[in-house]
């Protein structure tokens, strides 16, 4: 396969048309970036995977790779990477009010964000790559389990790659600070793994939702069974909530287009929602359901209902490090002693399904 070195002029700097009439440029990452420069953003999912397999039989691309991942030599490798405040400044100052945080591999969670929300931030799995880098330069082999890693999450980027080109998301570090993670360094366990991993790797996943949330003023929104059952533990199990029936598109493209075809209705729908939700009262909550499936219903023609629920938090939750620790440890993370708290800025919103 040929790999061209010049960033095609179709992913340079690309943003979305109300982006650029408000002069504010949407934020691209590394692994995109890289992506895009080596053809792989033109491939289909299977593809870039396939493509992404076959790298570790020509070991300096595949180093080579993993340096534009993690923009070395500008930046270190050594350590854990950790987002800086100008780095979740570009973040912050991405344009659209009303936001949703969303997982990549939670396809029905981001098709629905991308009708329902003005922009959606989702976690890129690849924004610390350190540790495969490292591996790459000092192991003798390169391990199968990293370059298998390497090639899910390149093909999860290509998935959204319709989304992240048109500006409608925005990759964000998937990151937790050290006070929330008792694990720096954490990768997802194999589907294999002990259940604690898995369960505990579900809260930590909740719990990052919820951090980036916070920090962007945005709502979380998830379809992952496995998530939905962790965040209900962690908003508490008597949290208010209102249900509402939401469209939802066949898949990502189908929800871009339809964004697309639709988007002058959805801009003052979302901002009608925004403004009612701003201040996250529990008075309002049933008001901005209502506002959230009048949405929804401008998507109507082209996808079909199911039933949603969205769900308000406290201002403080379970101190995060004690609870995944709970969880690894195979413990009831609701027994007593209750986990001490932890203060947040603004109540979280989550949107789950009611039945995943």
């Amino acid at each position: 396969m040929h790999f061209s070195a010049e960033l095609p002029r179709r992913f340079r700097g690309v943003r979305s048309w109300r982006d650029v009439r408000a002069g504010v440029p949407t934020p691209q990452t590394a692994g995109w970036r890289m992506m895009a420069s080596r053809g792989f953003a033109d491939l289909s999912p299977p593809e870039a995977r396939h493509s992404m397999l076959e790298l570790p039989a020509n070991r300096a691309e595949y180093v080579s790779v993993l340096q534009e991942l993690g923009d070395y030599p500008v930046r270190s490798p050594i350590g854990q990477r950790v987002p800086g405040d100008e780095e979740v400044a570009a973040l912050t100052r991405a344009a659209g009010g009303w936001r949703a945080v969303v997982l990549l591999e939670d396809e029905r969670a981001l098709s629905s964000a991308v009708g329902l929300f003005s922009r959606a931030f989702v976690l890129d799995p690849l924004y610390d790559s350190d540790a495969l880098l490292y591996a790459a330069w000092h192991d003798p082999l390169i391990r199968e389990e990293h370059s298998r890693r390497l090639a899910e999450q390149a093909a999860l980027l290509v998935r959204a790659g319709s989304l992240l080109n048109a500006g409608a998301a925005v990759l964000t570090p998937d990151h937790l600070p050290g006070s929330w993670n008792p694990r720096p360094g954490w990768q997802k366990p194999r589907p294999l793994a002990d259940r604690c991993q898995r369960a505990a790797w579900s809260m930590r996943t909740s719990l990052a939702l919820l951090y980036w949330a916070d920090r962007l003023d945005g709502v979380v929104c998830t379809a992952r069974s496995d998530v939905v059952a962790a965040l209900d533990i962690v908003l508490g199990r008597g949290a208010p909530r209102s249900s509402l029936e939401l469209a939802e598109p066949a898949s990502i493209d189908a929800a871009q287009m339809a964004r697309d075809a639709r988007f002058g209705e959805l801009g003052s729908g979302w901002a009608h929602v925004r403004r009612l939700g701003r201040r996250r009262s529990r008075r309002r909550l049933e008001d901005v359901a209502e506002a959230l499936a009048r949405v929804s219903q401008t998507l109507l023609q082209t996808t079909h209902q199911r039933s949603w629920r969205l769900v308000l938090g406290a201002t403080t939750l379970p101190d995060p490090a004690l609870l995944i620790r709970r969880v690894l440890n195979g413990e009831d993370p609701e027994r007593e002693p209750s986990l001490p708290l932890k203060k947040i800025t603004r109540r979280p919103l989550c949107l789950l399904p009611d039945n995943c």
